[in-house]
């Protein structure tokens, strides 16, 4: 009788150990495809990281270069700020120094097309700084570009 029970455990556990041999290969295959972005969603997470080096650098006026200079491009930095000279001016103003921007990683990057000449962008980001110059923020990030004739351009951005 006990005999029975323990071929009944080996049964059960040798037909557990060939359903693991063959789900998890299938699982991993799964795990395994690749997303190919599109040459739209390429160029614009260039953008991103352009960006990231550009503030990293300390060169505000180079991360502002992405942005469309038009009226109705807007940033939200706590604050709504329409139009390129008051949009520089918050961030001139927010970081008015090296110290002040301290160091940022963007993290998650997402492209995602709106069509044939927009794209959304979305992320993570962390900045590092000390205490003084304002402490670590960290959260994420929503950029809208729009294709022109310069290229791709920030008409949207904000960070919550």
């Amino acid at each position: 009788m006990q005999s029975n029970r323990i071929f009944s455990r080996f049964k059960v556990a040798g037909f557990l150990c060939v359903t693991a041999m063959c789900v998890v290969p299938l699982c991993a295959k799964q795990q395994e495809k690749l997303y190919t972005a599109t040459h739209q969603q390429l160029e614009v997470v260039k953008i991103v990281l352009a960006q990231e080096a550009a503030w990293n650098r300390g060169d505000l006026d180079g991360f502002l270069s992405r942005f469309k200079d038009d009226p109705d491009t807007q940033v939200v930095l706590g604050v709504r700020a329409r139009g390129m000279p008051t949009i520089r001016n918050a961030f001139h103003t927010n970081y008015p120094n090296r110290e002040a921007m301290g160091a940022i990683e963007y993290t998650d990057i997402e492209a995602r097309e709106l069509g044939e000449n927009f794209c959304l962008a979305t992320g993570r980001y962390r900045v590092e700084r000390s205490k003084k110059a304002g402490g670590a923020a960290e959260g994420n990030f929503t950029e809208v570009f729009q294709k022109t004739a310069q290229g791709w351009q920030v008409i949207f951005s904000e960070t919550t």
